[in-house]
């Protein structure tokens, strides 16, 4: 290469050198460049992002003491029952045992702001999440899924306000019986042995489980 080609390429990049050279600060001014603690640099909230992508409302807490306790208590309430329905329960769980069936109690008596969470639950997983794929609705619809398997909620079977449960007269209970059942020799069906006991089955093909006394005693005051 000719020496002036070569002098033509080199002062152009001892130029760019010294100007990168003078434009690096010291040692000295290294150390005195404000420092930036990792806390101060804002983190996204992961959890606002989620919460705030889903277009459903949070499931409501439960606020009522007697709700709260009914539902830390993780068992049937009979305290709650009419005697009449206390007694009839126990009638029909001898007469079932004594036919060879066994007899599972899965509710009783429930509050009437533990049933309005029930309906809540219901209308939540059903009308809002059960098909809602949006991904920000992922966590709550986990929430209200295990909420719906837990309480034994039915897709067919809404419940309802006005309960017999929440009045006392009511209780669900898995029933299972050998077939053909028999009693002093004589064939009978589960229906029978509840009326036996004072109860029946008002809806036997939607809510096959639920029995409440079949005379309803009168409410106090009417």
């Amino acid at each position: 290469m000719p020496f002036r080609r070569l002098v033509g390429y080199l002062l152009p990049c001892l130029a760019i050198c010294t100007l990168a050279a003078a434009a690096v600060p010291g040692d000295e001014e290294l150390w005195n460049l404000p420092m930036v603690e990792r806390s101060t640099i804002p983190q996204p909230n992961l959890t606002a992002l989620t919460i705030g992508n889903c277009s459903v409302d949070p499931l409501p807490d439960i606020t009522d003491e007697d709700a709260v306790q009914f539902e830390s208590q993780g068992g049937p309430d009979t305290e709650g029952l009419l005697p009449e329905m206390a007694e009839a329960l126990e009638k029909f769980r001898k007469l079932v045992t004594a036919a060879g069936g066994s007899f599972d109690l899965k509710s009783a008596y429930r509050p009437l702001a533990y049933q309005e969470h029930l309906q809540q639950v219901w209308f939540k997983w059903m009308r809002e999440l059960r098909f809602n794929h949006q991904a920000g609705c992922q966590a709550l619809r986990a929430q209200v899924g295990e909420e719906f398997t837990r309480h034994k909620l039915m897709p067919t079977q809404m419940p309802v306000t006005d309960s017999d449960h929440t009045r006392g007269i009511a209780i669900d209970a898995a029933v299972m019986m050998p077939r053909p059942v028999k009693t002093k020799k004589r064939r009978v069906s589960l229906d029978h042995l509840a009326l036996l006991a004072g109860l029946k089955r008002p809806d036997i093909r939607r809510d096959p489980v639920h029995f409440k006394l079949a005379v309803t005693p009168p409410v106090p005051g009417e």
